[in-house]
């Protein structure tokens, strides 16, 4: 009789516990589809990048279009060194029209807490350009990198970004690519102070002669 109510007290356990679960689920599937913004939040706290990029990049496609989310899904990205993803992400991001406004006001409030190294717009970039390469489409990267250093050339850029990236790889032949744009950047003149890319491109024959 004891062991009858012993297995009747289990089995009642399990299936509330079972039943406990699936209403956990199932809320969690309702909070996805009617509060994504509530699921990015705490994904991210609790360190699911890949999933809290997914619900932020829901919120951007569902209509309300905020930068702010298609930003969010960009950064979980890259904390989850999710190359891909970054790539898908950060093209959207660039795209978009207020991302120019977007980058000067987080590099206002960047030059009010402390000088960054690097510009956001050029960290985008830069960031953007180096999942290309990672999942072998690094002349899109390139591309791209470049793109937004043909007037000026700053010591913390994008095409510095991929260039240290290639170097620490050991990729020669990807370097001289490099070198071979960059060469071709210095002959247009269209950089006033050229002092960075010459040091970079330096620092590119010397890398690619080593190697």
């Amino acid at each position: 009789m004891t062991r009858m109510i012993t297995k009747t007290v289990i089995k009642t356990m399990c299936i509330t516990l079972l039943s406990l679960f699936g209403v956990g689920i199932l809320f969690l599937l309702f909070l996805s589809f009617v509060a994504p913004s509530a699921m990015a939040r705490l994904t991210r706290d609790l360190g699911m990048y890949p999933q809290s990029a997914w619900y932020s990049s829901l919120q951007y496609a569902d209509g309300k279009g905020d930068i702010d989310n298609i930003a969010a899904a960009f950064n979980c990205s890259v904390l989850a060194r999710d190359e891909e993803n970054i790539v898908k992400y950060g093209k959207t991001f660039i795209e978009d029209a207020r991302f120019k406004e977007y980058c000067e006001e987080v590099e206002a409030r960047e030059a009010q807490e402390g000088t960054p190294l690097e510009a956001y717009t050029q960290y985008v970039y830069g960031r953007v350009g180096i999942a290309y390469y990672r999942i072998d489409q690094g002349e899109q990267g390139l591309t791209l990198a470049l793109s937004v250093n043909t007037d000026s050339f700053v010591e913390y850029n994008a095409v510095n970004d991929l260039a240290n990236e290639v170097v620490l790889k050991g990729d020669a032949a990807f370097a001289s690519q490099i070198l071979t744009s960059l060469t071709s950047l210095q002959a247009s003149g269209t950089i006033a102070e050229s002092g960075y890319l010459d040091r970079t491109v330096n620092i590119l024959i010397t890398f690619t002669a080593q190697n």
